[in-house]
């Protein structure tokens, strides 16, 4: 297979917030976003150029130039390829859409972050089953030698919107899991406790990997606010993904999601 070209489209068309809900990360609307700005001082430290739209426009131009997609989006594919957005910009065409598969299908790999779940439950390797409250949560190292992990030790603690997901892909490699035990410790106000349940099951899977034919495709729901963004472990995981998504490094993604998370599928305790 001939070397993927090392350039990724950053893209984050969101279509189920309005502007005061959306994500500080995506803001602002004019000009390079925070996410933007932290995409391409990844690219520029590791080599690969970042291309930034939320023009779903941008998926009926010439794909062929992109070794690898990262997305941050919210809402399905119907949503998506309809004309209102948050950010007032213009939908993904049908064409676009198939174009975007091709590509995949071609061995261009995919990182999806938190939302975009909703729009490739097939391609990333599970069902979104809603979030809990905004709250401190623990990840637990599963894959210790993921590129950029290296040092974040057995488990780290971030403060991020939590998602929760089932019916697991069984061929997905576990780096992080959600450490449901550490999260009865967390208190939350009663007035937010409303889907604090959402956690009241065994560990479960929150970022990791596979293989979909030729398409190297990572999943993390990390990176709702800019704290999350700037922190070192995040953007270490964020680079290596995109790295090992562009063919620049490699990595051992053996599914390991029965050894790892054997219960990541019950949805409760």
């Amino acid at each position: 297979m001939s070397p993927k070209p090392r350039k990724v489209l950053y893209f984050t068309r969101h279509t189920v917030y309005t502007i005061g809900a959306l994500s500080a990360p995506l803001k602002p609307l004019e000009g390079p976003s925070f996410s933007d700005e932290v995409m391409m001082e990844i690219g520029r430290r590791s080599g690969f150029e970042v291309e930034c739209s939320r023009n779903g426009e941008v998926l009926d131009g010439d794909l062929s130039q992109y070794g690898a997609f990262v997305f941050f989006t919210s809402g399905s594919w119907k949503m998506l390829m309809a004309p209102e957005s948050t950010q007032g910009s213009p939908p993904v065409s049908p064409r676009g859409r198939e174009r975007l598969y091709e590509a995949l299908d071609a061995g261009a790999g995919f990182v999806a972050l938190r939302n975009t779940v909703s729009c490739s439950e097939e391609i990333i390797g599970c069902s979104y089953n809603g979030h809990p409250p905004i709250q401190e949560g623990r990840m637990i190292v599963t894959s210790p030698h993921f590129p950029g992990l290296q040092g974040a030790g057995d488990s780290f603690s971030l403060r991020d919107q939590w998602y929760t997901h089932k019916q697991y892909s069984k061929d997905i490699h576990a780096i992080l899991l959600q450490d449901t035990e550490w999260a009865k410790q967390v208190q939350v106000p009663p007035e937010r406790r409303e889907n604090q349940w959402l956690m009241e099951r065994p560990p479960f899977p929150s970022t990791w990997a596979r293989h979909r034919g030729e398409s190297r495709v990572f999943y993390t729901t990390l990176g709702n606010y800019n704290e999350t963004w700037s922190h070192p472990i995040f953007q270490g995981i964020l680079q290596g993904a995109v790295c090992w998504a562009l063919g620049m490094v490699d990595f051992d993604a053996t599914p390991n999601i029965q050894e790892v998370a054997p219960l990541a599928d019950q949805t409760h305790w």
